[in-house]
Formats: C-alpha cells, structure tokens, sequence
C-alpha cells in the first residue's frame, strides 16, 4: 500500500492536495522522474568522497586526486582496484576473465550450452529480450521501455528488469570475444540507471514495480557477473560503470531498509546484499551490510526450509528458488575464502528432495506455482550438487561434463575434478518427506519408468495451491495425470481455478476448495495434513495420508488417500472420507491435452495419443453400509470428462477431466485404478470388487478394500484395509492438531479372509501371472 505520509512529506503537500494530484495509475512508471518521488545519482565525486573509505591506505591516490578536485582521475584510481586482484570480492576477479575466456573457448567452444547461450545473447543484442515462457520483448534502436506492460502479465516487465539474461551476454562474449555484447550491456545499464532512478522513500516498495525490494535484490546478485565480465571490455566506458557501481549502493541502502521479513523473498535480498557487500568492500556501509546479511539469513533460511529439506510454500519451484539462493551462497563465500559450513547441511538436504522429486524426464512436478522447468538448468543444479558434496547420484541427475554454467561459478580448475565424480543412479527408488509433504516413488531411474509423486503437506503463503492429496503420474517420459500448472499471477478467473482443488488431481467435497483463501498472496496456510504410513519394497510401494481442510464444516469432513504403487503395473487410488451426513464428492484426475475416451459399460476412461497414454478403471459403487443408510434418491455415482484448464508454454489451455461424482451419507470409499502403458493401443483392463470377510460377514469398503485387477497375462488381488488407524484423533476437542506423541498407536487387526487366505495386514497384494 503506498505510504501517503511519506509521500506527502517529501513533496512538501498536504494530505488534500496530494490525494488530488495522485491517480489509481500513478506508480512507479508515471512517478520515476518527478524529484519528489526519487532522486538523481550523486556525481562520482560526491560518491567518492561521500560513500567511500577514504581515509584507508589503499585509497590514498582517489583521495589525493579528490583533494586536487580531479574528478577524472579520482574515478579511474578507484575503478583501477577492480583489475589488481588484490580483493577476493566475487566469484573471480577481473584479472580471471582472460582464463576463464580461453577455458571457455577450449573447452565449450562448441557445446550445445555455448550454442545456446551465443543464440539468445544474439537476440539480446539484436534488443529483442527473452523473459518468461520462451516470449520476447523486442526494443528498435535501443529504445528501452522498462517500465510497460508486455503480453498478459505484470511479470513480463519484472523479468525484464532483474537481468537474468545479461548472464548471456557475458558469456557470449566469454566464448567469442565479440564486443557488442559489451556494447550492449554497457548502453542497456546506462539507460536503465538513467530511466529508473531510485526512490527517496517506501512509496513503491509494494507495488510489481522496477523499484519493489524482490526486482532490487534480484539485480544485486544478477548483474555483477557481467560487471566482472565485461570489466576490461574497451567498450564499457568508465562512466557506466560508475553508474553501475553507484547504482549498486543504492540497491543495497533500498533492501538494506525494506528488505521482506517472510518466505523467498527474504532470502534473495539477503544473498543480493551479501553479494554487493562482498564486490564493493570499498564503500563505508559494506562491512555493516555483509554484516547484517550474514547474521540475518540464516534465521530466514530455517524459516523457510523444513527440516526435512522442503521449502516451505510448496512449490518444488520456490524450492529451488530458495535452494538457488543457498547454493550460489555456499559457492560465492567458498570463493572468497569465508566459511560456509552453516549452510551446506541444509543445502543437501534441499538437494535430497529436489532429486527424488524431479520427475523421469527432469521437469518439475507442477505442485503448488510450479511451471514449465528447463532440463538443462536442472541438470546443471544437480551437477553442482554432485561436485559439491561429491554424490554419484547427483551426477547421473545431472550432466557427464562440468556444465558451461558452473565454470562461471567454480572456475577451470572444477572441470578435472567434475570428471572424477562417478555417475551412478540412486539406490533409493521411493522417497517420503513428511514435514515438507511429498511422497514419491518410480519403478527404476530411467526416463520411461513410471513415477507417482503425491502432496500431502501444509503449503505456507500465495504459491501454495489447493492440492492436498493431489497426485502425478508419469509413463514414457510424459505426465499423463497432469498438474494444472502456475498460471500468470494476474488475480483474474484463471489464476483462481488454478489455484483452486479443483484444479488438481484430488477430491472436491461439496464444491468448495480445501482452504479458504483470503487475498492472492496474504492468505492462511493450506490445509492441514498428516502422513500416516509410506512403506516401499520390492513389489510395491504404499503412501497413506489424510487432509483436514473440510473438517471446517458443520459436518466434518476428513478426506483419507491411499495409493498403492504396484511397480511395472498401475497405481490404485482409494480415497476414504469421515463423514456424518450426506456429502458430494467429485474425484478428480486432469488428463493431458487432447482427446480422451469415455467408455461407460466398461468404468473406463483413458486417452488417446500417439505415444503415452493412461486409462482411468473405476471400481463399481460399492453398497452403503448398515450404520449409514439413505434414501436411493439421494446417492448419485456419475462418471464422465469434464473440462479443465492447463498452464503450459506460457499459455491456459483446455484439457479433458476424468470425474467421478458421488453423493454419499456416512462414512464412503471411492477407489480407481491408473494404468499408464505406452503407445496408443489400449490394454485390456478390468477390475472388480472382491469381498474382505470376516467371522462369515463382509466388511464394507470403508472398512476394507478387495479389488481384483485383470490385465493381459496378469492379475493382481489387492486390499485395503482402513479401520487399524483412527484419523480423526488427528484433531482434538478444539480442532487444532495433537502432538505426535498423543496420538494412538494403530489398533490390532483382527484376522480377515481375503483371495482365498486369512490375513492380518493392512496391505495385500497377490499378483498372478497366466498365458
């Protein structure tokens, strides 16, 4: 919110006359260059002799020529440290690039990296600018508009002014040696700092603006790679880089003063400050800001990270966010020679998850706002992993060779170490983090392996979404129980169903998402969950875990999932739900896009693509129970495809929904067979109920689940049984959650026939092979 107080100080207006003046429309864009908002840069004299150290020895000649009032020269002694090398103030000095440009050359010359990197610094020079979901942002003649609206989102401009892409452009020029990427980077910076001067007070600190503290701090720790860059380039003239370097302190005084105090945001304006501190060790406030950032960030990071690993806003995308924050950190305190032990604990343990979590063909599960991921980028964060804690298995997640990235990072002598690393998949194909909420299991590490990934952890701020419960599935490389994706972060109708249950791979109950959401970002945490069992084997794996979300209800509700991961076969999905009165329940699987196949007299529903598919077999509705009876005119069990919305490339697009919706009084199961299969002929499948019995009496299927599942040349028995583990002593009396010690050990089961045995397990399979 602005600040009219502020406001209203600096311009020297009363509340009246400023409230006249000020419009719905004036930000940053309309304000930037009116002096009661924001203030020009210092002269390099006044910097100098305001903002630096000058009383230190080894700024004695910048003192003495700003005593002889020789501007020029004051500049030129000052910008002349940066070459000597005698500061360790970044991950190289200016006196490495000339090594650093001959390894990348021998070494990446013609790499696909380095082919892509020369390809999009080409466009940047050319002024068209790529930003988010492949789209650029195209300038004639240098003419930058940093401050408009481009496409359908506010955060086209963000992207265009944090500068990630300038990592391009030195790069380029790293590999070719061609200067009008330095050209370009110089005319970019100078215009920029000219077109965008900081602001006097807080008014824009909130605002998606040029100015907000997120795009600051993110500038901070994205341009000086190019800076170091192109520091000895004949064409990054003096004065732009005096600009830079101005510029860099005021980014710095800004996040210093209104730096965010919760989640990602913290931690990157804390490592942005960290860094200008560490690259301008020359300026009177650096050592309080290295200072402060150092003894501030490690409290944000245990805010935000669980200690099993997670982020804490489950996203896997603001996982990596964070994660990135950590690993650049370890990596830049590595180099210039600080310790950085109190955070490499923690680091592995976010590259635990983020290994087990990428699915088989190295994309992002789409939890929470997670989008569209690189591969490449993934593989050279898992490559880092690999030489920083020297993990077999994070190499073979990541690349055989030291990537082009990490040279910037680790310098020429990493690439000899890289290639002793062995490369080896993990041993470890399941994969439970309780705290943070994600279970997940694959049949093998190989690209085509099925893989089921399941979110069942309480989400913490606005990149959270409504999808407790919800699943993923791949086959062959592709997801084909798909995630609806992050969408554009415009609070529009897409953005509300994106981030809706409905929008996800669970169940709806009675239409209403799991959380109630207040506004887009500022909202309570998602719903509370709890995994109660994860058990891997050779066979199988099994997840078990239940929401509470609904338990707000004047009717609890508490929603129960399991899945049963029957390797190199399907996935059966069996949702469970306590409840007293009649519900409707909408079970929900998004397909990709394309056609899909509704096949009523068989339950069946699956898709129709050319190269992976995955059929959906519903058991038949099994009949209520004794203890719940209703009317038959008040229990519906519809299946059928419905319409859905799927964010990819950039873009909403309509999907097929399998869904099945019933309407239930008392306790009710629902269960579902996923068979994933390769190519697009369809399997033959059928699945029927088969009866749990004991003492002569069926048990119902709330209390017991028998499925018998029937394939080409196979079959598989499976049950359920649900009644050992009392999931609403979760709550207590005041609905808030008891602590683990309080909770009742799971009950004794009492022996039951089940396939033609007697069992007292919770988990059977019996799988048949026949001709």
């Amino acid at each position: 919110m602005v600040n009219l107080g502020d406001l209203r100080n600096l311009g020297n207006l009363t509340e009246q006359e400023y409230r006249k003046e000020w419009t719905p429309m004036s930000g940053y864009k309309e304000l930037r260059l009116d002096p009661r908002y924001t203030k020009p840069q210092p002269t390099d004299a006044a910097f100098l002799a305001g903002e630096l150290k000058t009383d230190k020895p080894e700024l004695a000649d910048v003192r003495r020529h700003l005593d002889a009032k020789e501007e020029e020269q004051a500049r030129n002694a000052f910008l002349k440290r940066f070459e000597d090398g005698s500061i360790r103030r970044y991950y190289y000095g200016v006196h490495d690039v000339p090594s650093l440009m001959e390894t990348a050359r021998n070494a990446y010359g013609d790499s696909a990296d380095a082919k892509e990197t020369i390809r999009e610094a080409d466009l940047i020079a050319a002024g068209s600018i790529p930003t988010l979901k492949g789209r650029l942002i195209s300038f004639k003649n240098g003419e930058y508009r940093w401050n408009d609206w481009f496409y359908d989102s506010s955060q086209y401009q963000l992207q265009l002014v944090r500068f990630a892409y300038t990592k391009s452009l030195s790069r380029a020029y790293a590999l070719t040696g061609d200067e009008k990427y330095a050209e370009c980077f110089d005319r970019m910076m100078s215009h920029f700092i000219d077109d965008n001067p900081a602001p006097l007070g807080d008014a824009f600190r909130v605002q998606h603006n040029t100015w907000e503290p997120l795009s600051v701090g993110v500038r901070m720790f994205q341009l000086p790679e190019a800076f170091i860059t192109f520091f000895a380039s004949p064409s990054f003239r003096p004065e732009t880089k005096m600009k830079l370097i101005k510029s860099f302190a005021e980014h710095a005084r800004y996040v210093r003063k209104y730096h965010a105090d919760h989640g990602n945001h913290a931690c990157m304006q804390l490592r942005g400050l960290i860094t200008i501190a560490l690259l301008l060790p020359e300026l009177k406030e650096a050592e309080e800001w290295l200072a402060y950032g150092l003894r501030e960030l490690p409290a944000y990071i245990r805010q935000n990270v669980y200690p099993d690993g997670a982020q804490f806003e489950g996203s896997p995308n603001y996982h990596i966010v964070v994660m990135r924050d950590l690993y650049e950190l370890v990596t830049l305190l590595r180099a210039v020679g600080m310790d950085e032990k109190e955070y490499t604990p923690v680091l592995e343990r976010m590259y635990e998850l983020l290994h087990h979590l990428m699915a088989p063909d190295i994309s992002l599960p789409k939890f929470g706002d997670t989008g569209d991921s690189s591969e490449s980028d993934l593989r050279d964060i898992m490559s880092l992993g690999a030489y920083l804690f020297e993990r077999p298995d994070y190499k073979h997640a990541g690349k055989p060779s030291l990537p082009y990235s990490l040279l910037w990072r680790l310098g020429p002598g990493a690439i000899e170490r890289y290639e002793r690393i062995p490369s080896a998949p993990s041993e470890r194909t399941a994969a439970c983090f309780p705290v943070g909420g994600y279970l997940i299991s694959r049949e093998s590490w190989e690209r085509d392996a099925m893989y089921l990934a399941m979110r069942a952890g309480i989400g913490i701020a606005g990149h959270a979404h409504s999808d407790a419960l919800s699943v993923i599935v791949y086959t062959g490389g592709k997801e084909l129980i798909a995630d609806s994706g992050i969408g554009l972060f415009e609070w529009n109708k897409e953005r509300k169903h994106i981030v809706s249950t409905r929008a996800h791979n669970t169940v709806v109950v009675d239409g209403q998402d799991q959380h109630v959401r207040s506004m887009h970002w500022s909202t309570p945490p998602s719903a509370s969950c709890k995994i109660w069992d994860f058990r891997p084997s050779d066979r199988f794996d099994y997840q078990f875990a239940s929401h509470f979300g609904y338990t707000r209800y004047e009717d609890p509700v508490i929603h129960s999932r399991k899945t049963l991961f029957i390797k190199n076969r399907c996935c059966v999905i069996v949702d469970l739900f306590e409840a007293k009165e009649r519900h409707r329940y909408e079970q929900l699987f998004h397909l990709p896009r394309g056609e899909a196949i509704y096949v009523p007299e068989a339950r069946q529903i699956r898709t129709n693509a050319r190269d992976a598919n995955v059929l959906i077999a519903y058991a038949e509705t099994a009949q209520q129970p004794n203890d719940a009876p209703i009317s038959p005119d008040l229990l519906a069990d519809e299946l059928g495809l419905t319409t859905g919305l799927l964010f990819e490339k950039g873009d909403y697009h309509r999907s097929p929904v399998a869904t099945r919706t019933l309407v239930s009084a008392g306790r009710t199961e629902l269960a579902a067979v996923i068979l994933p299969y390769r190519g697009a002929e369809a399997p033959r499948i059928a699945v029927r109920r088969l009866p749990v019995m004991r003492n002569g009496c069926e048990l119902a299927p709330h209390e017991a689940t028998g499925l018998l599942i029937e394939g080409e040349g196979w079959r598989d028995a499976v049950c359920l049984y649900h009644d050992h583990i009392a999931v609403d002593a979760y709550l207590d009396h005041t609905g808030n959650p008891v602590e683990a010690s309080l909770l009742p050990a799971p009950a004794g089961i009492d022996a039951f026939e089940f396939a033609g045995g007697t069992h007292t397990d919770d988990v059977i399979v019996k799988s048949y092979e026949h001709g």
